[in-house]
Order: C-alpha cells, then structure tokens, then sequence
C-alpha cells in the first residue's frame, strides 16, 4: 500500500527558500537601503507548493511550515529541520491556514469562507451570521489579512467588501465607515460568537481613489497591539486588543511614489484594471516578527504595462524594517525577476522563496558566506 505523504513528495517539485537575517544592522538611519546578500544566513531546497498558502509555527516544540497541495486538497506539515512531511487533513477548496501557538491548535478555511476546520476536535464549524451595518458578513482573512489565532479568540476579515455601491460617493462613505476586523470567542467551538468588529483604514487613506485595495494586519501578541495597513496609505493604525485606535505611524519607503489616481466606480477591462496595479506602487504585507521583535512592510515598486495579456516582468520589490515602536531602521530592495514578495517568518530568520531554481542536478546552498553543495532530490 502506498503511503500517501510518499504520493504528495512525488508529485511536488523543488524550490528554494532563503533564510535572511534581519536586524543585524545597529544605528542605521531610516533611510538606508541594502541589498538581500547582506542578510543572507543561508539557502535550502524544500518541495513546492502553493506558497501564498502557508504559515511557519512553533507545534508541539517543533518548528513546522504548513502548506496546501497544488490542487488545495490537503493541508501538510513540513518540519524545518528534518524536512519530514505529515499530511493534516484531507478535502477540496481549502485555502487559509492559522495556527494558536498557545495550544497548536490550527484553522483552516474552506469553500467560499462558509466552513473553517478545527484540528482540536477535528471537525468542520460554520461560519454564525452576524450583521454589521446592517449588513451580513461572514469571516474572511489569510495570513496577512486578519486571520490569527490567540487563547479563546481567532481574529478574522470580514465581509462585505465593495459590493452594493453603486456611486462614487456611496463607496467612499461605505469605505470609510466599513470595519477591518472582526473578533470571535471560540471557547465553545459548538457556539462562536462575534464579540466585536472594529478597525479603521488610516486617516491618509485616499478618499478620491474608489479602487478595492486590501489591507493587511501585523499581531504584536506581546505588547497586546494590533497593526492594520492599505495598499494605498503610507501609514499604519495601531489598535489594542480590544479595537481601541492608539495612534498612527508613517511607514513608508524612500522609494514610494503615490499611485495614479483612477475611478473604477463603474465597469472597466480586466486588462485595465491589471495594468492599474502592475504599473503602479502598492503596499504589499505587513508582518510582525516576535523573535527579533521587528515590524516588516513591503511595497511592491512599479512595473510594466501590457496592452493584451495577463502576465508582465516582476516589478523589485522593498522590505520596510521597522523596530518594535514602527521606528524605521532601514529598507531591503530585493529583485523581483528573482524574490517573491512574500515573507514567513521563523526562529532562525525571515523566509523568502526564490523564483528560479537551477535545472542541473545540484544547487548552490549559501551558509553566511560559505558556498555549499547539495543534491536537488534531497531533503
């Protein structure tokens, strides 16, 4: 009989992710940018897999990655050091993970946001109906868009987003009311109730520019503060726990330049709308780093318009570091043609997925500055 975790190693590829370490440079000013190279710990070959779809966790005193298969049909846990692979659960139309470190217990999505598994009692739970400006909404998140768990609470998007609106004005007024987050007691995994939805866009938010951006969400579980950003603000809020606005801060880039500002209010091209975000500057992801207790921003610089396809050159992109009181310590420019924009973040450094991997039989794996071999099918 064929074990299943040999089935998925089969059918997975290879690529290459590198560890940075951030926050060795002391007394730097904010605005000095460096490059990748001057952080890299090192570079290992793991299997691939839908990237955008996994979290690194401490669980049960082991550090694991959790990923989804290619077809989002089952969750798997990668433990970093020993590269042993477990599969977790089994479905179809998963999407977004969370793990409660407090308990390593852990969250997943499923279909259109309607049914999350819980691992503790491994069973399926209904998102409860719950209004909000007089409006249904129902759970929604990843990673970095409010999806967190913590003791008796999971913290999650909400929806509706744009929708109904059909004016200018009615969107900007929408937008501008509308909540971020929305809070749940889970103690009783039979009866989850809402406690609170709260969180606002920043006050530079601009009003003029009626385009769905994303906001993202950073957990400082530590100093019991919550930080909520846009695509399209340079600033940050910084709540409590209980939804309360603290303050804002600027945490922005020497290399930012403020998007286009454009209406699609009413119905335009996919290719139009596309271009818009391809060929503009946006805030991409915001992180919080327990173990170097350090905030990260990314903003994703511009690149290049295409008049009759989907695809365009991977614009760089910019790691915004920033210490524990969003004090901007300095910036990363990474290459986007070679880096995804993406982050995971770890005990032994900040994770980052190269898009490229060497054809041959062997990559070259860097430890500091000490070139290494390693063979391509072995993890």
């Amino acid at each position: 009989m064929r074990n299943q975790n040999d089935d998925i190693m089969r059918n997975l590829l290879h690529f290459v992710l590198s560890v940075f370490v951030i926050g060795s440079f002391l007394g730097c000013s904010g605005d000095v940018v460096k490059t990748p190279d001057e952080f890299l710990k090192q570079e290992s070959v793991l299997p691939q897999f839908n990237w955008r779809e996994q979290v690194i966790a401490d669980i049960g005193g082991s550090e694991k990655m959790l990923f989804l298969t290619q077809n989002r049909d089952a969750l798997c846990s990668l433990e970093l050091e020993t590269k042993k692979i477990d599969t977790l659960f089994t479905g179809y139309d998963l999407h977004y993970v969370c793990v409660n470190e407090d308990d390593g217990s852990v969250w997943l999505s499923m279909g259109n946001w309607e049914k999350m598994w819980y691992s503790k009692t491994n069973t399926k739970i209904q998102c409860p109906p719950t209004k909000h400006h007089d409006k249904l909404v129902r759970w929604e998140g990843s990673p970095q868009q409010s999806f967190f768990a913590c003791g008796n609470r999971l913290f999650t998007g909400v929806m509706p987003k744009r929708g109904s609106t059909n004016s200018n004005l009615e969107y900007a007024e929408f937008r501008e009311k509308s909540s971020l987050i929305a809070e749940w007691d889970i103690s009783d995994e039979n009866n989850i109730k809402c406690v609170r939805i709260f969180g606002k866009r920043p006050s530079d938010q601009p009003k003029d520019m009626f385009v769905d951006d994303c906001y993202y969400t950073a957990f400082n579980v530590e100093d019991s503060v919550i930080v909520a950003a846009t695509e399209l603000s340079q600033s940050v809020v910084v709540m409590n726990f209980k939804g309360e606005k603290l303050k804002e801060k600027k945490l922005s880039s020497v290399f930012y330049v403020p998007p286009e500002k454009r209406d699609f209010s009413q119905n335009h091209s996919a290719i139009e709308i596309i271009n818009y975000w391809n060929s503009n500057m946006l805030f991409r992801g915001l992180y919080y780093d327990k173990y170097r207790k350090l905030y990260y921003r990314l903003l994703d610089l511009s690149g290049e318009k295409s008049e009759n396809t989907f695809t365009k050159k991977e614009a760089d992109w910019v790691l915004i570091v920033a210490d524990s009181k969003l004090r901007k310590k300095y910036e990363v420019r990474f290459e986007g043609e070679k880096y995804n924009g993406f982050l995971w973040i770890g005990k032994q450094g900040v994770y980052v997925k190269k898009k490229k991997n060497k054809t041959k039989a062997e990559i070259d794996v860097r430890l500091s500055d000490v070139p290494l071999r390693m063979p391509l099918g072995k993890l």
